[in-house]
């Protein structure tokens, strides 16, 4: 499971990056919504690859295999 072998810094970065990502997927242009502000949809590519890039990074904060209790 996700919440076992992960410290919990890593939990955060995973949780916070899939905030991150779908608040910029949501304002990307690729969902089809019209009337959305310019500065949205300018910083919606960032937002998306700053949230994979946090997702990437929890990947490295993970328990050693002593901590786990199978």
């Amino acid at each position: 499971m996700l919440t076992k072998r992960k410290t919990t810094a890593g939990k955060w970065l995973v949780y916070v990056g899939l905030w991150i990502f779908a608040a910029g997927f949501a304002f990307s242009e690729f969902n089809g919504m019209e009337g959305k502000p310019d500065f949205l949809e300018l910083a919606s590519v960032p937002l998306i690859i700053i949230g994979l890039l946090m997702i990437i990074l929890s990947n490295f904060f993970n328990k050693k295999a002593s901590d786990f209790t199978s």
